[in-house]
């Protein structure tokens, strides 16, 4: 029996076969670190307490301008790396243990047909449970401390074939990887 895949996923593997995020993809790889921002703007805003009050009546203009710099600076950054970041694909298997939805904390781990470990630290993904020892296509993003992956879905769908990169990935894939 084949896992039922979502809607969502289907518009996602259909996007990054031709090595293109979605628009929700784009969005949510630029402004991961705003969670992290603005919990440390609200952890700022609490320690200062009564001081905060008094800071934002002398200089409101100074805080506001430098808050929308921290903020779009990063965020100017992150959409100028991944307008360009090429996105991969490969053939990996789930393995004996796949992470199930209630271990969200810990990295999803799959194997490549060598073997070889691929770990995926960000899932920008709907959630597809993983069968044990299974073959599954995805399309991710390489990052320095982990993938960010895109979608995937198993090897032996009935509509496999469809979610295939195409030859506009490859060539997207050579010019992104000059």
């Amino acid at each position: 029996m084949h896992t039922n895949i979502p809607d969502e996923m289907r518009v996602r593997l259909l996007a990054n076969r031709n090595g293109k995020l979605t628009t929700q993809q784009y969005k949510d790889v630029i402004t991961a670190p705003l969670a992290t921002l603005l919990l440390l703007l609200t952890t700022l805003i609490i320690i200062l307490g009564a001081r905060f009050a008094i800071l934002l009546t002398r200089g409101l203009w100074i805080l506001l301008l430098v808050g929308i710099v921290v903020l779009l600076v990063p965020l100017a950054m992150r959409a100028r790396r991944y307008a360009r970041a090429p996105v991969h694909f490969a053939v990996l298997n789930a393995g004996d243990h796949p992470r199930s939805f209630w271990q969200f904390w810990k990295s999803q781990e799959m194997q490549t047909q060598a073997g070889n470990a691929v770990q995926f630290r960000t899932r920008l993904a709907p959630y597809l449970p993983l069968k044990v020892n299974c073959d599954y296509l995805v399309y991710y993003l390489e990052e320095p401390d982990g993938g960010i992956l895109l979608s995937l879905a198993p090897a032996d769908h009935p509509d496999a074939e469809n979610w295939r990169p195409t030859s506009v990935f490859d060539t997207r894939y050579k010019d992104r990887t000059r």
